[in-house]
């Protein structure tokens, strides 16, 4: 049982806290004065990752007993839902895992806060949801078409959020999160295997280099769900990106730029999608007018800060 709170503090229950974007939005929330309780199973993330006046407690998203005793034991008044399977390959290889933690559990969640404190509700999901489109994605219009299994699994938690929200009427908001990058990443995206291959070669192993993402860097998706926490009422559906789509040749570009030196490419099959979409981009229009809140970090920033973090050795002038 953690202390009361004091007053004019709000506290915040944060699923899947230790995780690359739990992380980040978890140090936001503390600096800026809010009571942070830490959900996770730490089977991706790590306890080190989290600010020291975060409470961290380890348990798994599926165990429904250990949510409720969290729930009503901190009395949250907002409850942030990352915890997931979504590294694509994952979910491929063991889709009723997948499902079973996406969508099994977040109906237990939902379940568990049912007559709780909790006034607000923020689940994270993904641009997965979308179909293939040639145009950027915007909430209202954009057809719902997933690809593949983790895709499909979000869209169906989603719609258990607003059956919970229709139930309970807490505020309710969906967010569908672009493809971030930063810190901390725990599964072995594009961008975190083109640096560590850059730790020991100047060649890298790539895929299809032509498609074209929205990368928001996760400082900038926590400010985001911050903004959204103060907007929040009602039921609403957002997209969380840049509106802004790189290629992996562009990314490979920029940190050519930042290192001050080419770095050569060789295209390896196994690497390729079996389906791939050709864009991803968010219309951020409905967040911008509904919380005000835009992107701030572009995305050769947030490689110049990830270059870093990998200690590769950069132009003195970008390093400093």
């Amino acid at each position: 049982m953690i202390g009361a709170a004091t007053r004019g503090e709000r506290t915040v229950l944060v699923t899947g806290a230790a995780g690359f974007i739990g992380s980040a939005l978890c140090s936001r929330l503390v600096s800026r004065g809010d009571r942070v309780i830490g959900y996770d199973n730490l089977s991706r993330g790590r306890r080190a990752h989290l600010p020291g006046a975060v409470h961290l407690v380890e348990g798994d998203i599926r165990d429904r007993r250990r949510l409720r005793e969290t729930i009503s034991g901190t009395r949250p008044d907002c409850v942030i839902h990352l915890a997931a399977m979504h590294f694509i390959p994952d979910c491929m290889a063991r889709p009723r895992e997948t499902l079973d933690v996406n969508v099994e559990a977040t109906g237990g969640l939902l379940e568990s806060l049912v007559g709780s404190s909790v006034q607000c509700f923020i689940f994270a999901s993904t641009a997965a949801v979308y179909a293939p489109s040639d145009h950027p994605c915007v909430e209202e219009t954009t057809r719902l078409h997933p690809l593949e299994i983790y895709g499909e699994s979000k869209l169906a938690a989603e719609q258990l959020v607003t059956a919970f929200h229709a139930q309970c009427g807490i505020a309710t908001s969906i967010l569908r999160l672009f493809n971030a990058v930063g810190r901390r990443e725990t599964n072995p995206h594009v961008i975190p295997h083109i640096l560590e291959s850059l730790q020991t070669s100047t060649t890298i192993e790539l895929g299809n280099m032509a498609p074209r993402r929205d990368y928001i860097d996760t400082r900038d998706v926590a400010d985001a769900t911050l903004a959204v926490w103060e907007a929040a009422g009602g039921l609403q559906v957002l997209n969380v990106g840049t509106g802004a789509a790189y290629s992996v040749s562009d990314v490979v570009e920029s940190l050519g730029r930042i290192l001050g030196h080419p770095i050569a490419v060789v295209q390896e099959p196994s690497r390729t999608r079996a389906s791939e979409r050709m864009l991803l981009v968010a219309d951020i229009g409905k967040i911008r007018r509904v919380t005000g809140w835009r992107p701030r970090i572009g995305l050769e920033e947030a490689l110049r800060d990830l270059v870093l973090a990998y200690r590769l050795q950069a132009e003195p002038h970008i390093a400093d």
